[in-house]
């Protein structure tokens, strides 16, 4: 909770003052003047972003860049990048904006400007079902815990119970071939996986023998990025996004691809 409120803070002493003048910026008008929002994707991050069965963009930040781009009165136009180009392309103006499940932090906003938080894709339990007993991190801590080596998972873990109690894995193997980190959880060798939340709703949604308890228990908020310069942009991009969730459309669109 610390890190989002550190986060939150950071972000609106940044904007606040990025946006204090935007009446020679030109951005925004651009967009409205050709009559379409270029958006930059990286389409391999499960629900958040993918190509659906006909081949065309879907997913949450798919169907979130279409509300923002209806709520400026343009169409949205998506285009694909892989992901170590997307950071690169705001800065050089080659879309207008990128929405790629992109985590908010100080680092990254030294280069780009990005609109208030929309979604937290932090870290969660994964347990089989029938499981009762482990309802949130504090019925961790004796457990046996299983993570992908290196990533915030594991440090995550490392948080709440003992390293004796946590097995590491290379890749995200799923049960099918007998092995991997789904599998042991499965047949009783792991008590719990800790894992990103997106990760953890594709698992899920393709196995089900196991469950997501409860949201996510750490904070990583993504937000939609554009160039440093595209001040009148990211304002209006707010003004949408607060309408989008204000009028219950942003809780839909999570929930049609998270909760189905």
């Amino acid at each position: 909770m610390i890190l989002g409120l550190v986060l939150g803070f950071f972000w609106w002493n940044k904007n606040k003052s990025d946006l204090s003048n935007t009446s020679t910026d030109p951005s925004l008008n651009n967009v409205k003047n050709s009559g379409k929002l270029i958006i930059g994707v990286d389409f391999s991050y499960g629900v958040m972003e993918l190509f659906d069965a006909n081949g065309q963009p879907a997913g949450v930040d798919i169907d979130l860049g279409r509300e923002v781009a209806s709520r400026l009165g343009v169409q949205a136009e998506f285009k694909e990048f892989d992901w170590d180009n997307l950071l690169p392309i705001i800065e050089n103006k080659e879309v207008d904006l990128v929405i790629s499940s992109i985590t908010i932090t100080e680092d990254r906003a030294k280069t780009m400007l990005f609109s208030s938080p929309y979604f937290n894709g932090g870290q969660v339990i994964l347990t089989k079902i029938g499981n009762d007993t482990i309802n949130s991190i504090n019925d961790l801590k004796n457990q046996k815990i299983g993570v992908q080596i290196d990533t915030t998972s594991q440090e995550a873990a490392q948080k709440i119970t003992s390293s004796t109690l946590i097995t590491t894995y290379k890749t995200w193997e799923n049960s099918k071939e007998k092995n991997g980190i789904i599998y042991d959880l499965k047949s009783d060798k792991l008590d719990a996986i800790i894992v990103d939340y997106i990760q953890g709703v594709d698992s899920t949604k393709n196995d089900s023998e196991i469950k997501i308890v409860g949201e996510p228990f750490t904070q990583e908020y993504y937000g939609i990025a554009t160039n440093l310069s595209n001040n009148s942009l990211i304002q209006a991009v707010n003004e949408a996004l607060r309408s989008i969730k204000n009028g219950g459309t942003l809780k839909k669109i999570q929930d049609k691809w998270t909760k189905s």
